[in-house]
C-alpha cells in the first residue's frame, strides 16, 4: 500500500499524464474533424467581415474622439473652469488604453 508520502510525490506525475493525454486526445478529434490548416471554402468572406467590422469600429472610436476633443476645444475658449480638467482626464484616458494596458498584458 503507497504511503501518504509517496501519493503526494505522484500527483503531479499523474497530472501532467491526464493532461497531455487529454491534449493529444482532443487533437485527434480535431484532425478527425477535419481540421488540417487549410481554410475552408469560402473563408474570404468572413475574413472581409471581420475587416470591414474593425474598420468600423475604428471610424467610430475616430469620430467620437474628436467630438469629444472638439467639444472640449469650445469649452476652453468660452472660459469654462473645468475643460482643462476633462482634457486631462480624457488623454489620460487615451494613453492608458492605447499604451498602459497594452503594455500590461504583453
Amino acid at each position: 500500500m503507497p504511503t501518504r508520502r509517496t501519493l503526494t510525490r505522484l500527483l503531479p506525475a499523474i497530472a501532467l499524464l491526464g493532461v497531455t493525454g487529454t491534449a493529444l486526445l482532443s487533437l485527434a478529434a480535431l484532425r478527425g474533424a477535419g481540421l488540417n490548416g487549410k481554410p475552408p471554402p469560402n473563408s474570404a468572406v468572413i475574413k472581409k467581415l471581420i475587416d470591414d467590422l474593425t474598420d468600423n469600429w475604428t471610424w467610430l472610436i475616430g469620430t467620437g474622439m474628436g467630438l469629444v476633443l472638439i467639444i472640449l476645444a469650445g469649452l476652453l475658449m468660452v472660459g469654462s473652469r473645468t475643460a482643462p480638467d476633462w482634457l486631462f482626464k480624457v488623454i489620460g484616458g487615451v494613453l492608458l488604453i492605447l499604451v498602459v494596458i497594452p503594455t500590461a498584458l504583453a
